[in-house]
């Protein structure tokens, strides 16, 4: 492997220009690439990304009446719209949940957006969170070595908890060998080297960590927070007729809880999100 990289990164989607790359890191931590790496830990196998509430509802139906049986899911300034069967919380999913609806349609306010935005770049396109960056990082280096970031961002800005998300992808780069950054890249690494140890008291103080407390989603920020939880790599299928994301590497860690942590855990169990299930029931 070459012991040079490059990095570029983007702070927020919908400026309709991405540099040259050779593939695209996607980043919304609150929450939908936290939710789309959920999904897929728990066996989903198909996750369709649209722009608005409308194009997932008709697609929802067209997938019926091919005799699917789609959730549909997603927000609007965090709130699911009306006739979705749940919002945007990694929490929401389960087992049963996947069991019932291994086919899913998402719209969300900025994430999946900013998939589509980075697929019209026509290079591969991954879902990046907290929980998966190091296993997403080493599938991309597969690919090539030009690393594009592309952060959500909220609403066409720059986003505090994304940008901090790509500069932990860039510090695990620059552990490969040398890398040539943009000067946004930079500044991401800086905010992430700059941190502390606490990361998720970090992401709290960004304005949509805050927005999302106050509507009642203070625990998905714990959930989004925790660092190198998976090795699902989400990506975008090449060649389909719609867009849609696949799982293509690696599963879910288990886990168990310690000193009020969620950790992994080497040892196996048989039901591997059995604690976190309950820990996050208890906090609920």
């Amino acid at each position: 492997m070459p012991e040079t990289f490059e990095a570029d990164l983007v702070f927020a989607g919908g400026g309709n220009y991405l540099p040259s790359a050779d593939l695209w890191m996607v980043i919304d931590v609150l929450r939908a690439t936290t939710v789309m790496t959920r999904w897929f830990e728990l066996g989903g196998t198909e996750l369709y990304p649209v722009k608005t509430p409308d194009e997932a509802r008709g697609l929802v139906n067209e997938l019926k009446a091919r005799g699917s049986s789609p959730l549909l899911m997603g927000e609007v300034n965090g709130i699911p719209p009306e006739g979705f069967d749940m919002g945007n919380s990694p929490l929401d999913l389960n087992y049963d949940v996947i069991r019932a609806h291994y086919c899913g349609v998402m719209s969300t306010t900025n994430g999946t957006g900013a998939l589509l935005e980075a697929e019209s770049s026509g290079c591969p396109v991954m879902a990046v969170s907290f929980r998966n960056y190091s296993a997403c990082l080493d599938h991309a280096l597969t690919i090539g070595t030009r690393i594009g970031i592309l952060c959500s961002g909220r609403k066409h800005r720059p986003s505090w908890e994304d940008t901090l998300c790509a500069g932990a992808v860039i510090e695990e780069l620059s552990r490969h060998g040398e890398v040539l950054m943009s000067d946004s890249a930079r500044i991401a690494l800086t905010l992430w080297q700059n941190r502390g140890n606490d990361t998720e008291s970090y992401v709290r103080k960004s304005n949509h960590a805050q927005y999302l407390k106050q509507i009642g989603y203070s625990d998905d920020i714990s959930f989004a927070c925790e660092i190198d939880s998976s090795t699902v790599v989400p990506m975008l299928a090449e060649n389909e007729e719609r867009t849609v994301l696949r799982a293509v590497s690696g599963s879910a860690r288990p886990y168990q809880r310690e000193n009020d942590r969620i950790t992994p855990e080497i040892k196996n169990k048989t039901d591997p999100f059995e604690e976190l299930l309950a820990y996050t029931r208890k906090k609920a």
